[in-house]
């Protein structure tokens, strides 16, 4: 009998399908699974396949370099389009410094613009032919033959469908790491396009010695391939077209292997284009220099490349020659994406640009040595690059020049100051040689970092002087002002221009040499070029802050816990007739505060006020929202360098209710049995933990484990912290405890138990939420399709909102307890009270790897999952867009 999938098995096909943008239905999941039962695990070869192998490996070269299929190849030294200089190095010349990168993950404005364009020019190969497999009734014809023939006489024709599948080539070259987002954009729009049957990937790999391998996935280092046949390209019925994106510049393209094993081949069978990623104007520069430009027609649907006749031929070739091999070269662009598909189509207007390489064009003309050249100074690259690079390009250069090179942040700067750039300027830049990379020159211990880490991209010293001293002061304010609202975004602060983005720097203080800081740098050193205003802006924004004096704590338990604060409100119960029942509570409230200080700079501010709102829903006739505004409370607020606080509710000790009724709706067997529990007052997270509070703890020491600045799916420096693993949410207590430890008294924070997390959600309360007998998307996010117990009907967000979204909290001040997201208690998971504890500790179990319980629901569950008694479980080093967590910390 085959085991049937458990709920978070299913939860996790899901959200892994959900990140691969895969939106099935459910017959469609239910087809997979069904079908994941007769597949194996592993893959044994067979006589065919190790015959196919050998002769794979006739055409493959011998074991190359795989490249990570999440990472952006890194290009050589030698990279660009000049001759490489010679080895000597001017004395005179300054090194370059050091850089430490920018590897946190950015929105980002799209690599590849015009998409709507390029859509309307693929259009032409927008059409429906006879299927060659498929068979449909044809109804006219049979009805037409039964009343003829007196009896049922069934016709059958072809089925229609699209007339071209994809197969789209990219080149894995030392330069590819350029076009990477753009070819992600450009696949996209083949997708979207829904003129095509299919569309497969390829990568060629290509060596610095010019070996060539197909791979049908980019190969890494820990899923290696084998490699495939070019043949598999080819199909025998015509109907597939073959685009072959490079930039012709590696190797390979000089190489026999390249044209005898790919491009002829396909060439005799199937319409094959080149996706040229560079400029026409340099087009010289690469292999198609070798090549004779020219132009081809075609007078019937997809006609393979030898067949296509040239519209204007070559000097000395013959009209309809069918040697060589002739390949239409397009670009990412609408106008040379228009004619070309009109071409392929078989529109008697249709034409392409292209190139005919001769027989043997090798040994006709042999590839002249590259000589190196002398080594140029700053000012001879910059002039060299205006005297060829075209007048775009040298725009986008100099705008980079005032930023660090980073790819996103590069694509932000032409969809924003120069929207008729294209990725094709970008790669001048690049290949000038105005750029290099700074992997060689970092030091022992950080070119141990993770390879995506290591990719670092420099100016030539000496370059970005020249470049960014002739924008003018306008056109550098507004670059500065821009890029700094979009780190501010990131951020999750309000930086509205580059003044307030060098207050923060400042503001950070310890942080101050992190790779965050090197957007900062860069404006500085910007600004005191610029000169006048500009620099004295910087000298006074140096000056240095005067130190905060320590306060020394004095021998006493309570002193590393700022002083209570009394919070006095009103709540609202749920009541029948038309007036509800007011009760007065008195509850204490903490802020303990991330300083990125030491413990002994901690200084007391004055205390600022704020309010907040308890709601409860009451049932007249129909539910209505009733809510209770509360007096103000004054918050102590310690030092911050960061301006990430953590706010810390002080819950007073007490005795409840643990687990369900039987009467109450949707509950589960977990549930039972009820139980009373007893508990010392203790602090507990005010929200979940934030993620600006996640990156803030993830910049402190490591304690066991090393935990990602930006795990979350759902971005927002004040939404809840998301795709954390139990393991690393107790890595995070251990080091905001050993952040706020001081030599009087250790503060542990820690998860909450179980019992802890239902008493601080309950309130006090007996009532499945403590808003009462129901709940409302007013009130909470979860899957408001959903109703519980005659509720109203609401909204499904599909995301995570900002914590205290609602302006509503419970009767002990704490926010977010019902979904948004489900939040890691201390616990191993147990199908029952039996045996629990009373005192409100956690129960755990001697597997350590076993599944730890959840608790809250999440912005995706029913509200059945939001009750305050509903229980759930994990593995904890799962990782989901629905769990997050809030910590607790023992009181004095």
């Amino acid at each position: 009998m085959v085991q049937q999938p458990e709920l978070s098995d299913l939860v996790t096909l899901i959200q892994r399908l959900d990140r691969a943008e895969i939106d099935w239905d459910a017959e469609n999941l239910a087809d997979c699974l069904w079908l994941s039962r007769y597949m194996e695990g592993t893959t044994i070869a067979t006589p065919q396949t190790r015959q196919r192998s050998s002769e794979q490996a006739a055409i493959a070269p011998p074991a190359m370099q795989h490249v990570d299929a999440d990472e952006t190849p890194a290009p050589p030294p030698d990279l660009g389009l000049y001759p490489p200089p010679l080895a000597t190095s001017q004395p005179n010349t300054p090194q370059p410094a050091v850089s430490k990168g920018i590897p946190f993950q950015t929105p980002t404005a799209p690599a590849l613009r015009k998409t709507l364009e390029i859509g309307r020019a693929l259009r032409p190969l927008m059409r429906k032919v006879d299927s060659y497999t498929r068979m449909v009734l044809d109804e006219a014809a049979t009805a037409e033959q039964t009343a003829e023939q007196q009896f049922c006489v069934t016709v059958v024709k072809p089925a229609q469908e699209r007339w071209l599948e994809v197969a789209l080539v990219i080149e894995e070259s030392a330069s590819s790491f350029l076009w990477q987002e753009t070819l992600r954009d450009f696949k996209q729009v083949l997708e979207r396009q829904g003129a095509f049957r299919s569309l497969v990937v390829w990568y060629l790999q290509t060596s610095p010695q010019g070996a060539v391998t197909l791979f049908a996935k980019r190969p890494t280092e820990n899923t290696p391939q084998q490699p495939r046949s070019p043949k598999e390209l080819i199909d025998p019925s015509g109907r597939r077209l073959i685009l072959f994106a490079s930039d012709c510049i590696s190797p390979a393209w000089r190489s026999d292997s390249l044209y005898e094993h790919y491009l002829q081949p396909w060439s005799q069978h199937c319409p094959l284009a080149i996706v040229q990623m560079l400029p026409s104007h340099l087009w010289r520069r690469t292999v198609l220099s070798a090549a004779l430009d020219t132009h081809f027609s075609a007078w019937t649907p997809g006609q393979p490349n030898h067949k296509l006749p040239f519209r204007a031929p070559p000097i000395g070739v013959e009209s309809d020659a069918q040697k060589g091999l002739k390949l239409p070269v397009i670009t990412l662009d609408p106008t040379s994406l228009a004619p070309w598909g009109r071409m392929v189509a078989g529109f008697g207007d249709g034409w392409a640009t292209g190139v005919w390489f001769d027989e043997g064009w090798q040994s006709l003309s042999p590839p002249n040595p590259v000589t190196p050249a002398p080594a140029l100074t700053a000012a001879q690259l910059v002039q060299r690059f205006d005297t060829t690079a075209s007048v775009m390009a040298q725009r986008l250069a100099r705008l980079m020049a005032l930023v660090p090179l980073s790819l996103p942040i590069i694509y932000l700067l032409q969809e924003t100051m120069l929207r008729d750039s294209t990725p094709l300027h970008l790669a001048e830049v690049f290949m000038s040689g105005l750029v290099q990379r700074e992997e060689d020159a970092l030091p022992v211990s950080e070119a141990q970092r993770p390879p995506s880490a290591n990719k670092l991209y420099e100016f030539v010293p000496g370059v970005r002087e020249l470049l960014s001293t002739s924008v003018a002061a306008a056109t550098a304010e507004t670059v500065l002002d821009r890029v700094s609202q979009y780190i501010g975004k990131r951020l999750g602060k309000s930086i509205y221009s580059f003044t307030a983005l060098l207050m923060l720097e400042q503001e950070l203080g310890a942080l101050g040499g992190t790779e965050l800081l090197q957007f900062a740098r860069i404006t500085r050193q910007t600004l005191q070029r610029m000169g006048g205003g500009y620099a004295a802006l910087v000298e006074a924004i140096d000056q240095p802050i005067p130190p905060i004096p320590p306060v020394p704590y004095p021998f006493d338990p309570f002193a590393a816990y700022p002083p209570l604060a009394v919070l006095e409100f009103t709540t609202a119960q749920l009541v029948d007739r038309q007036f509800p029942v007011l009760q007065t509570q008195i509850v204490d409230v903490v802020t303990i505060v991330l300083d990125y200080e030491t413990a002994a700079t901690e200084t007391v501010l004055d205390l600022q006020l704020f309010e907040f709102e308890v709601a409860t829903l009451e049932q007249h006739r129909e539910w209505a929202i009733h809510k209770q505004r509360q007096h103000r409370i004054g918050l102590l607020v310690e030092p911050l360098t960061a301006r990430v606080e953590l706010e810390m509710v002080l819950l007073p000790g007490g005795t409840f209710v643990m687990g369900s009724p039987e009467a109450e709706p949707e509950r589960s067997d977990a549930e039972s049995p009820q139980h009373t529990v007893s508990l010392e007052s203790f602090l507990m997270g005010r929200y979940p933990v934030t993620q600006a509070q996640w990156r803030a703890v993830a910049a402190m020491p490591q304690i066991n484990r090393s935990l990602e600045p930006d795990p979350s799916r759902f971005k927002g420096a004040n939404r809840p912290v998301e795709q954390v693993s139990w393991y690393e949410a107790v890595e995070f207590c251990d080091r905001l405890s050993a952040h706020t430890e001081n030599p009087y008294i250790k503060k542990e924070y820690r998860l909450p138990t179980e019992a802890e997390w239902e008493y601080a959600c309950r309130a006090g309360t007996t009532t499945p939420f403590h808003f009462g007998e129901t709940i409302s998307t007013d009130l909470a996010n979860y899957d408001g399709d959903s109703t519980y117990a005659n509720g109203p009907q609401g909204k499904a967000r599909k995301e995570t909102t900002f914590v205290d979204h609602f302006g509503i909290a419970n009767a002990f001040g704490l926010c977010d307890l019902h979904g948004n997201a489900w939040e890691w208690c201390q616990d191993h998971w147990h199908n029952g009270y039996e045996g629990a504890p009373i005192d409100g500790s956690a129960c755990l179990s001697e597997n350590e790897k076993a599944s730890r319980a959840l608790r809250g629901g999440s912005w995706v569950h029913t509200p059945r999952h939001c009750r305050s008694a509903f229980r759930y479980y994990n593995p904890p080093d799962n990782r989901y867009n629905y769990v997050g967590f809030r910590v607790v910390c023992s009181a004095p």
